[in-house]
């Protein structure tokens, strides 16, 4: 991370859970971070309590990043005020806890739900994208962009109500190797990487969890967010010449395709056999 140290890093969705954590570790590995989100209070919370001189400060800026024009005023801020992005984390994310009647089965559906979703997930990760490769590119930067995916770009959710989050990552995978393509054309060394976890101790999946307690066949384990925030840094520390475009962590026992468990009689039958 040593090639990183006093350089400047925008991090999306700041304020708490996975955001939070990666704050924290670049800043620990000297880089100067914008911390970008919507609940203000909880960044300046985040950034008092980085203070160890050692650190690389932490510049609080309140955006909702599905406002375009908020977008480019933070980036316009830090090309002004700090010579530009050399590194962007998208982490900014929702997935909405859907009961089983909002799901498509349902003929009514939740279009602002799936709007929400959608809109967060997919165009505004885009917007920060672009403005990123921009400045980057104004100032002669040879940056990282790290997009904070899911496994469930790669499987299909087994659970009622999370179809069009799956879409949204999914479309989230195809956007980061198309950038990389774009970028590989017009000869830029701009890396973009995609960090895909499984199930992450944050409040979002606890929201999520709430939709799944009558289900006891269903047994989850999960990330914490420091392990995510780890395969970020590992990610931004390979050298010039390597690049992780994906780097999928899950729990250990777990897997990548989520499945819905067997009963305890079938698992001690099959283990008798």
């Amino acid at each position: 991370m040593e090639q990183w140290r006093d350089k400047v890093a925008i991090v999306t969705g700041a304020s708490a859970g996975i955001g939070a954590a990666i704050v924290v570790k670049l800043a620990k590995s000297g880089v100067h971070v914008a911390a970008l989100a919507r609940r203000g209070n909880l960044l300046k919370e985040l950034a008092d309590s980085l203070t160890d001189k050692d650190y690389g400060p932490i510049y609080t800026k309140v955006c909702d990043v599905t406002n375009e024009q908020a977008v480019k005023d933070v980036f316009s801020w830090v090309d002004s005020t700090l010579g530009g992005p050399s590194i962007l984390i998208n982490n900014a994310g929702i997935s909405k806890s859907l009961n089983i009647k909002y799901c498509f089965c349902d003929k009514d559906g939740k279009l602002e739900v799936w709007q929400e979703t959608l809109n967060l997930n997919v165009p505004a990760l885009s917007v920060c994208s672009r403005e990123a490769y921009k400045s980057m590119t104004k100032n002669k930067i040879d940056g990282h962009i790290v997009q904070i995916n899911s496994n469930i770009a790669h499987c299909l959710t087994p659970y009622f109500g999370l179809k069009m989050y799956n879409a949204s990552k999914k479309a989230v995978m195809v956007l980061c190797d198309g950038l990389r393509h774009e970028l590989q054309l017009m000869g830029s060394k701009i890396k973009v990487s995609s960090i895909n976890p499984g199930s992450v101790a944050t409040d979002m999946l606890a929201d999520i969890v709430k939709i799944m307690t009558d289900r006891p066949t269903i047994n989850i384990t999960i990330l914490d967010v420091e392990d995510v925030a780890n395969a970020v840094i590992t990610s931004l520390a390979t050298p010039p010449n390597v690049l992780i475009a994906e780097m999928t962590i899950i729990p250990t026992g777990s897997l990548i395709q989520n499945h819905l468990q067997p009963s305890a009689e079938v698992v001690q039958n099959a283990m008798n056999l």
